[in-house]
């Protein structure tokens, strides 16, 4: 097996758990503050990977700033933006602007190279976009704008892009310490923010350890967090960020899934439409290689 090949397993093993965690978040979020909840199953996920990786790693000084950045913008910034935005505006814009992201890292990471992908990868993406537009929107293509809270949503997209490119800055490292570190930076810029949201709420926190939020907050924590992050880092250094970025137009298909299995949702005919395009658009986009 390639490295390549590799990597996108460990991404779609990656899309999978996370197109699960909107069903646990959903749960979570139900019963504690988002921030809060966010801060402690990131807390979880420090503290196993402290415990599965001893080794230390010694960084360059502009790779360290990369490993701080890196957890600044793919745990903190990006959890503090899409929760913000999904207090003020609708759950279907929310989607929609996350998962433009494969298309805006597309275009970002050709700026920074200063060299085009090949036109078919572009194709590809944008088909991909519109098939996860469809699953996203139900068939029903109306949107209500808030400016507001899709400009912060916008955020925790932009958030995810600069995790990305700077997880490639230092794909080289050994991917468990890496994530550990990774971790800690970013649960440690979340905790001031998770304090003050329980400053605010002035509810104690016995008040939310029930047994559906334990078993939300230790799925979030170990599997979406901890293996999640892991899987996908690896994933970066094996497979290349344009490949690996892409595999977030699955969350949408896996999120329909789940919600038929765990809530008992009904899959509508829209959502086997867009599942394919969405397959369909990333296969061909994956002809395009990753330069």
């Amino acid at each position: 097996m390639s490295s390549r090949t590799l990597g996108i397993l460990y991404m779609l093993t990656t899309v999978v758990l996370w197109g699960v965690s909107f069903v646990a978040t959903k749960v979570l979020v139900g019963i504690m503050p988002p921030l809060t909840a966010a801060f402690l199953r990131f807390v979880i996920a420090t503290a196993i990977l402290y415990i599965i990786v001893r080794k230390p790693l010694s960084y360059g000084k502009k790779d360290r700033i990369y490993v701080i950045l890196a957890g600044l913008f793919g745990i903190t910034l990006y959890f503090l933006f899409e929760n913000s935005a999904l207090r003020i505006t609708t759950a279907t814009s929310g989607a929609l602007i996350v998962n433009s992201t494969p298309v805006i890292y597309l275009v970002a990471a050709d700026i920074l190279r200063r060299k085009r992908s090949p036109w078919i990868r572009y194709i590809g993406t944008l088909l991909a976009f519109i098939g996860v537009s469809i699953i996203v929107l139900g068939g029903r293509f109306v949107l209500h704008l808030n400016p507001l809270g899709d400009l912060l949503m916008f955020g925790a997209a932009l958030s995810w892009v600069f995790y990305t490119i700077f997880v490639e800055r230092v794909k080289d490292y050994d991917s468990l310490p890496l994530t550990r570190d990774i971790s800690l930076w970013g649960t440690l810029f979340l905790l001031p923010l998770a304090l003050l949201e329980v400053s605010r709420t002035g509810v104690f926190l016995s008040a939310w350890f029930t047994p559906s939020a334990w078993i939300a907050l230790l799925y979030l924590g170990i599997f979406c967090s901890a293996l999640g992050y892991l899987l996908w880092n690896k994933a970066i250094s094996l497979a290349g960020g344009k490949t690996v970025t892409s595999g977030l137009y699955f969350i949408p298909v896996v999120t329909a899934i789940a919600e038929a299995i765990i809530l008992k949702e009904p899959i509508h005919l829209y959502t086997v439409v867009g599942a394919i395009l969405t397959i369909g658009g990333t296969y061909l986009a994956e002809q395009g290689g990753d330069v």
